[in-house]
């Protein structure tokens, strides 16, 4: 198993900033109120009641260079360095740090869920508490449950507000996973870019290269464990069964929309000029005009028995771009599906049997996480639930 690990410049502040802390806090007592020019830039005066208003300098002090939290308790120390307060050695009595190490810690504890790459960050974003959202949306689990700074559709998306229907469930994902910072991707550049922010590890799973992102790769094996003492396999359905490119998708979503066309074309139902014109059109753009049709009962899927968001997503929008899904082979056996609920996998997509979302917390937690269960087919999926009530006729 490979690892891609991207570590954040807040980490490597905060190792700046605590040894620098430590070491002025190391030179003051030590030189028992003598001149300690190079780590805190002003010579003490000796007394020692000076120590606690230094010390208190020492932990305000704040700087924002470079887009990160800088080493703002002092300069780095000329005496030998300390040791590093984030190493496993140090982390059972590691000693309380100064305020300005205290806030790079906690932003960079990986448990805490982000949904924005350092780029995207720093671009105005439209924040889950938009104003736009109605009410009866604002309220629910669902949206409380989403990550700081996730971009909520416009009024009048219809796409994406469907795509958050079908596929929004990983978008309250916990247990480490990172959600995507949009519903729809535009690009593949923009794909690529945000799963290059990710940590992630890779195994090769019956023979077939897996990655996933690091938490629902560890999940995942741990499942794999658990089903081998059950004697069941746990393994990819084929080599897409995790992660996808942008184009990936657009593959798969053309295989669906462009037999469909050639289809309806066919029944009578649409000219053949109608249909070129829909074949050439952007992929978004595309998207909405195959759900247009779809409201006319011309359906995308294989069977074109029903909607096409049954079988795939539109181009930007799978779940297998934020590598937090994974489709199982043997996703046919209860005793399967059963072992990976309690790792944190649960079937998020109606009507896609072999698709497992990782969203790392127990069951009896979901529902608080704004999803409820549906029951289709023998199967239980677990769906946002943000759905306002029709108005009231007068």
């Amino acid at each position: 198993m490979t690892r891609s690990h991207k570590p954040t410049r807040r980490i490597k502040a905060l190792e700046a900033c605590s040894t620098a802390c430590i070491g002025a806090l190391i030179c003051f007592l030590c030189s028992g109120g003598g001149t300690c020019p190079d780590l805190v830039g002003t010579p003490p005066s000796g007394d020692p009641r000076d120590a606690g208003s230094r010390l208190s300098k020492l932990e305000t002090q704040s700087s924002a260079q470079s887009g990160s939290a800088a080493a703002t308790c002092g300069k780095a120390s000329p005496f030998r360095p300390v040791p590093n307060p984030l190493s496993s050695s140090a982390q059972a009595g590691r000693l309380r740090l100064p305020a300005c190490a205290e806030e790079a810690l906690q932003d960079a504890r990986p448990s805490e869920r982000q949904s924005l790459s350092a780029s995207q960050a720093a671009k105005p974003q439209h924040s889950s508490s938009s104003p736009k959202v109605p009410p009866c949306v604002a309220q629910s689990a669902f949206f409380k449950s989403l990550p700081k700074g996730f971009r909520w559709p416009e009024p009048g998306d219809a796409l994406s507000l469907r795509v958050l229907e079908e596929y929004g469930a990983v978008f309250a994902a916990q247990g480490g996973g990172v959600t995507p910072p949009v519903v729809i991707f535009p690009d593949q550049d923009a794909v690529a870019h945000w799963q290059s922010t990710l940590n992630t590890e890779q195994a090769e799973i019956a023979g077939i290269p897996v990655r996933l992102q690091s938490a629902a790769m560890r999940a995942l094996m741990k499942a794999r464990e658990e089903g081998f003492q059950a004697h069941v396999g746990i393994s990819p359905r084929g080599r897409d069964a995790a992660q996808r490119s942008y184009a990936d998708t657009l593959e798969l979503w053309r295989s669906r929309v462009n037999p469909g066309l050639t289809h309806w074309v066919a029944k009578g139902l649409l000219s053949a000029t109608e249909a070129e014109r829909i074949r050439s059109l952007p992929a978004r753009q595309q998207a909405q005009e195959i759900l247009e049709l779809e409201k006319r009962g011309l359906y995308f899927s294989n069977d074109f028995s029903k909607s096409v968001l049954f079988s795939v997503a539109p181009p930007g929008a799978s779940q297998h771009l934020s590598m937090l899904a994974f489709d199982v082979k043997e996703h046919d056996n209860p005793v399967v599906r059963s072992i990976l609920e309690r790792h944190g996998w649960y079937q998020t997509v109606r009507s896609d049997l072999p698709h497992f979302t990782y969203l790392g917390v127990d069951k009896h937690l979901l529902p608080s996480l704004g999803l409820k269960m549906v029951r289709d087919g023998g199967r239980v999926f677990w769906i946002p639930d943000f759905d306002c009530p029709p108005p009231a006729n007068h």
